[in-house]
């Protein structure tokens, strides 16, 4: 267990006491490229942590276009928490770019950790807080920043974007066309 909690115990912030209690309720799965693991009308019962592969979030809107929200990477986590928390139907699809193995832990098993002890509820919070603060960055960088200084940002946060997501998902990420990413691509390299 203790290689387990090297390699998973910072990604999961879990101290090594709780470790071995958190990773055996997890699930781990293996999702090939192009699969949905959330489709938008369905409830989302699962909290998610890849392994290995990449996967990207994001919305159809009402011209049936896909609006890209956001990448999830190795050692990321991912979910629709909304749906989670409110136990509704979800607005987003999360779909897989590449082949993925996945670690998964069902809400149910969540809520049954909340209850067992504080530590599970502080746990809860500082998972809620970071979701929070990611969704914030994002809607800031949306509103505030120009495509190019998006781009960058994409850049600096995620630096293998450009070799695992293909150009058409960043472009709809950034909210501009795949011309207007080419042309600002050409002028920062």
């Amino acid at each position: 267990m203790l290689d387990n909690y090297k390699k998973y115990g910072e990604l999961f912030q879990v101290d090594l006491e709780h470790f071995e209690e958190f990773f055996s309720l997890l699930e781990y799965r293996k999702i090939d490229k192009s699969e949905f693991f959330l489709k938008q009308g369905d409830k989302c019962r699962y909290l998610g942590f890849i392994k290995s592969g990449t996967i990207r979030s994001f919305y159809i809107n009402d011209q049936g276009r896909e609006i890209n929200f956001s990448f999830h990477f190795e050692n990321d986590f991912f979910t629709d928490y909304e749906s989670i928390l409110c136990d509704s139907l979800s607005n987003i699809n999360i779909q897989t770019v590449e082949n993925c193995e996945i670690l998964l832990l069902n809400k149910e098993d969540l809520q049954t950790l909340y209850q067992k002890e504080a530590y599970w509820q502080q746990f809860g919070r500082i998972m809620s807080e970071k979701i929070y603060l990611d969704a914030k960055k994002r809607i800031e960088d949306l509103l505030c920043n120009s495509p190019e200084k998006r781009y960058l940002n994409l850049l600096k946060k995620d630096p293998i974007v450009v070799q695992k997501i293909p150009l058409k998902y960043i472009a709809s990420y950034l909210g501009v066309t795949e011309q207007s990413l080419s042309r600002i691509r050409g002028r920062i390299n």
